[in-house]
């Protein structure tokens, strides 16, 4: 593997090294670069302090300390000598991007110096020695030079001069000068993990509940009262004081329908007549229905026994004044509209639906409805990325046809950017019109991954154009669709509020043998069905990437392993895609 390109901040003490890294390491991880630092420190130092497991091991003899969790890794290492600077980078790793390292002043490493006019020092690469490795001076004044000079409070100036004259090993330069080597697939994880860390987070709108169904609550919901807000009548009959009942008899006064609140107290020794949802009067506890009384010459009579606060809904059962209704991402589905009515809302916010433009490129291609041609395929894939995209909540934005070439691509690609990520389909591989990623980097874009471990979906990449994710998809329709199952669904929903952002898998028992003879984790069509000990599951024929019916046979995607084959009674992993999976036809009361 190529080892990363270096620059050295160098400048004297005060002038500002570690607060220029600090900027400058966001702003080249924004573009898609990966990068490293290392401060080289004249003083002592430690990190293994007394107490620490690694510090025991240390003292106890060890020449070299390891201490790794699931976040990070730090290796502790004792010396005689000073490692070399080339030593030092090794350490640092060979896949990155750029390795940015503050000091070594008398090293051969391509040099940017800071300079502050208030320190009133001379340049140390241009002062009484003239160091040739200096790439150009960063300072906070007008100096005359023979190297470019930078603003020093211009972090953006610094990070684009860096990309241009210092970063030639980096994915980025290789595919812009059409170098033939490529970085090795991208392990699945690791591709998953890059996406999900460049997710896109979705504006905030108010909508009228009724238009608000499927959408994601952006903002915890508080009852501003409690509901119900007073105590009321669950049915039609008569309301009264349970301990008066003991007499047998309750003379009958008055009438309370329901909208009206009955202030008067109810007298000792009567019942009111009332309605269901009228407020519970003053003097009674208790509620009888119609059918479970008589009412002779204004004498009311109990045919079924009864107890106290029988069909009396209390105040704030459903919700106390200041409790929170639903949180901040919660799905609003039918319950929840009616729940957020009850609390007297008109409108709720909600995350508005990221915007996805879907450019579709090739000279083969030929949008649905047209005339055919020899030689030419219908793009199908434009509007199944569409379908998708809706079906996950978001807004399609249909960019059309980009012709192979790559002024088309470029211009294309410039339009796709008033969307909040772009989808590109065909033109991700290696072939002599296959433009996507060369015209991504002409607009000023870098590449985060160049192909994925996966099938299908080999030529998956993606970048960032605009600090916007750019997918580029292959342009086998099969392969375009399970890669946005896999990898660009789940960046939609948790740009858009979700909580959950995966869809259900399930163990299923195969119906048949499988073998994936691959190195590559191989995702297939699969059609899951009931059975009495659990889901089963067969394979929808061939899967090769351009046949279409291998999905729309298909109600799930099942994992089948590198290199393994499998019989029937073997168990695999099934990632359901069928919102209808486990809907029956038959009705539960036949």
């Amino acid at each position: 593997m190529k080892k990363p390109p270096v620059v050295s901040f160098v400048a004297h003490s005060g002038t500002g090294k570690t607060t220029l890294l600090e900027q400058l390491i966001p702003i080249l991880k924004a573009r898609g670069y990966r990068v490293g630092a290392i401060k080289h420190d004249a003083h002592r130092f430690e990190i293994d302090h007394p107490g620490k497991d690694s510090h025991r091991l240390t003292a106890a003899g060890s020449d070299s300390m390891l201490i790794c969790s699931g976040e990070k890794l730090a290796l502790v290492r004792q010396h005689q000598q000073a490692p070399t600077v080339e030593e030092l980078l090794q350490i640092c790793g060979t896949d990155l991007d750029i390795i940015l390292t503050e000091g070594f002043k008398q090293s051969s490493l391509p040099k940017i110096e800071l300079h502050r006019a208030a320190l009133g020092r001379e340049l140390i690469c241009r002062g009484t020695n003239y160091d040739p490795t200096l790439l150009a001076v960063a300072s906070d004044c007008p100096l005359e030079l023979d190297v470019p000079l930078l603003d020093l409070n211009n972090p953006a100036e610094i990070a684009a001069f860096i990309e241009e004259h210092v970063m030639q090993n980096s994915l980025a330069t290789e595919l812009s000068k059409g170098l033939p080597g490529k970085q090795p697939l991208a392990p699945v994880k690791q591709a998953f993990d890059t996406v999900m860390e460049h997710t896109v987070t979705a504006a905030i709108r108010y909508l009228p509940l009724p238009d608000a169904l499927g959408h994601v609550v952006a903002e915890d919901q508080i009852a501003g009262f409690a509901i119900p807000p007073w105590d009321y009548s669950a049915m039609d009959g008569y309301a009264f004081c349970a301990a008066d009942a003991a007499q047998q008899e309750l003379r009958t006064e008055g009438f309370l329908p329901a909208g009206f609140a009955g202030q008067e107290p109810v007298a000792a020794g009567t019942a009111i007549r009332i309605m269901t949802g009228a407020p519970i009067p003053p003097g009674c506890d208790t509620v009888v229905p119609l059918e479970n009384l008589e009412v002779t010459d204004g004498l009311l009579r109990f045919n079924k026994p009864f107890s106290v606060g029988d069909n009396i809904r209390r105040a704030g059962e459903d919700l106390q004044q200041g409790q929170r209704a639903l949180a901040n991402g919660t799905v609003l589905r039918f319950q929840e509209i009616a729940l957020l009515s009850a609390m007297n809302l008109g409108s709720v916010p909600v995350y508005a639906p990221l915007r996805v433009a879907i450019l579709a490129t090739g000279d083969e291609l030929l949008e649905p409805g047209s005339e055919r041609r020899p030689g030419t395929i219908i793009n199908s894939n434009s509007n199944a990325l569409a379908a998708q995209v809706r079906e996950a909540g978001a807004e399609p934005l249909l960019m059309g046809i980009a012709a192979d070439t790559p002024d088309a691509t470029r211009d294309r690609l410039r339009a796709c950017l008033s969307a909040d990520l772009v989808l590109v389909t065909g033109g991700a591989s290696a072939g002599d019109h296959d433009y996507v990623k060369p015209a991504l980097l002409e607009l000023g874009g870098s590449m985060l991954f160049d192909g994925v471990n996966i099938k299908p979906g080999k030529p998956f990449g993606m970048g960032l154009l605009q600090g916007k994710p750019v997918f580029s998809l292959p342009g086998n329709p099969v392969a375009a669709m399970v890669i946005f199952e896999l990898f660009v669904r789940p960046l939609l929903l948790k740009g858009m509020g979700r909580q959950k952002i995966f869809r259900p898998s399930v163990q299923a028992t195969l119906t048949e043998s499988a073998r994936n003879k691959g190195g590559r984790p191989h995702f297939v069509g699969a059609l899951l069905s009931r059975a009495s000990n659990g889901w089963e599951v067969s394979i929808t024929g061939s899967q090769s990437s351009g046949r279409i019916s291998s999905l729309t046979l298909a109600s799930g995607l099942a994992l089948l392993a590198p290199e393994r084959s499998y019989q029937a009674g073997d168990t695999v992993m099934v990632l359901v895609l069928d919102t209808v999976v486990g809907m029956q036809a038959v009705s539960p009361w036949d």
